[in-house]
């Protein structure tokens, strides 16, 4: 796998805020965007700030913005990919990132990679539990799986890499793409109920699956904004926030 499709980071520890769950915290005035160059002469693009610090613990946490407004930026960022362009952020627990695009040779099966990472016990039933949970061909070469089924494979080998860590903090970028409204619907509850001990912030495009998640976060006009559950609809929340 290449390193833009999955990073694993150990744990980024402060005595300020360790705690026993997973955490991520974001200092107000963080940038993230991309290191001016020659071309550039060296004048940073700022495409994210977070104007108000951010703490996070375990659980489901979703992000919904436009195209180009630095959702993947930010993610790669946070799992330690990209570099902060000015502040501070820290991060407790053991950071998986997945992007949105699988990178793998084509003529495998699923369960010839699943088996090659995860050999046997424990880990690798969980990893199986998940593909029959998904209805995923794991005898299907990758080439000939749709792009809904690809992710699937994204999906599982995160989830269960996550598992097997403890204490995790997963960075998902677009995991949904591709899939039936039946899939989601099985992958959000399955997020609902395993969110104790993982922490996971997840790029969503349509978030009309997902009506169990701790907080939501979209960006606007380069602002990160960020706001827990509130009374109404999802889309109504997105809405609102969109219009600050």
């Amino acid at each position: 796998m290449r390193e833009s499709f999955f990073k694993d980071r150990n744990d980024i520890r402060s005595p300020d805020s360790l705690t026993a769950r997973p955490s991520l915290w974001i200092r107000s005035g963080a940038q993230f965007g991309h290191r001016g160059g020659i071309l550039a002469r060296g004048k940073h693009r700022v495409l994210v700030e977070s104007p108000t610090e951010v703490f996070l613990e375990a659980g489901l946490h979703l992000i919904v913005a436009p195209n180009g407004s630095g959702k993947t930026t930010l993610l790669r960022t946070l799992s330690g990919l990209h570099p902060l362009l000015k502040g501070n952020l820290e991060v407790s627990g053991v950071v998986h990132y997945v992007s949105d695009q699988l990178e793998f040779d084509t003529e495998l099966c699923p369960r010839s990679l699943f088996n090659a990472w995860f050999g046997r016990g424990e880990t690798l039933e969980f990893c199986n539990r998940l593909g029959e949970m998904l209805q995923l061909d794991v005898a299907c070469q990758i080439r000939k799986l749709s792009r809904g089924n690809r992710q699937k494979v994204l999906l599982i080998a995160a989830e269960t890499l996550a598992m097997a860590s403890g204490r995790s903090v997963l960075f998902l970028d677009e995991p949904l793409a591709g899939m039936d409204e039946e899939t989601c619907e099985l992958v959000a509850a399955f997020w609902a109920s395993s969110s104790a001990s993982i922490l996971r912030l997840v790029v969503l495009h349509e978030v009309e699956c997902v009506r169990k998640a701790h907080s939501l976060f979209t960006v606007t006009r380069g602002q990160l904004r960020h706001t827990y559950q509130q009374t109404g609809s999802w889309m109504e929340t997105c809405r609102r926030l969109r219009g600050q």
